[in-house]
């Protein structure tokens, strides 16, 4: 099998796209933990009933999760804005896993084949669940995926701390 060469994607590129699906795969084991502790069972389990979920899905089953436990008002809303910053990423983290790239009209800026055989007017869907995006957010610079990764371990970093401090996570 001949393979495409992929001369438009730099290694950078690719060390930026491994990094922003890894810290996604963070999150899922991070979420699966606290739904383990909610659920009062143990983190095998809730692996086991989640793997086929992405992480909307995930995401979805620990907020109802919560919801359904009674957990209070003010945690319930401090743990969803947490898990907004990865959730407005997904549609990027869905285009890393799902798409071909190619190099976009900016000179060292790369964006996601679709884009390229779109009708005029059809906007895509990256889930069930509607993720807003700039509407001319289409391409990536190499600077855009390096700050999208910062954003998620800053944001995972006080997350992570922030479960600990109401004992959803252990040390």
């Amino acid at each position: 099998m001949e393979r495409v060469p992929l001369n438009y994607l730099t290694e950078q590129h690719l060390l930026l796209f491994g990094t922003i699906i890894q810290w996604f795969a963070q999150y899922e084991a991070l979420m699966q933990e606290v739904m383990a502790k909610v659920a009062g069972c143990d983190s095998a389990a809730v692996m086991l009933l989640t793997r086929g979920l992405d992480f909307g899905g995930k995401r979805r089953a620990l907020l109802d999760l919560l919801r359904h436990r009674s957990v209070p008002l003010d945690r319930y809303d401090r743990i969803n804005d947490y898990l907004l910053v990865p959730h407005s990423l997904t549609p990027l983290r869905n285009d890393i896993a799902h798409s071909a790239w190619v190099p976009a009209k900016t000179p060292h800026w790369i964006q996601p084949d679709w884009i390229l055989h779109l009708p005029p007017g059809v906007r895509p869907l990256h889930s069930d669940e509607f993720v807003e995006r700039e509407e001319d957010k289409t391409a990536y610079s190499l600077q855009e995926l390096d700050e999208a990764i910062e954003a998620l371990v800053a944001n995972y970093d006080g997350f992570a701390g922030y479960l600990r401090e109401i004992g959803l996570l252990g040390a």
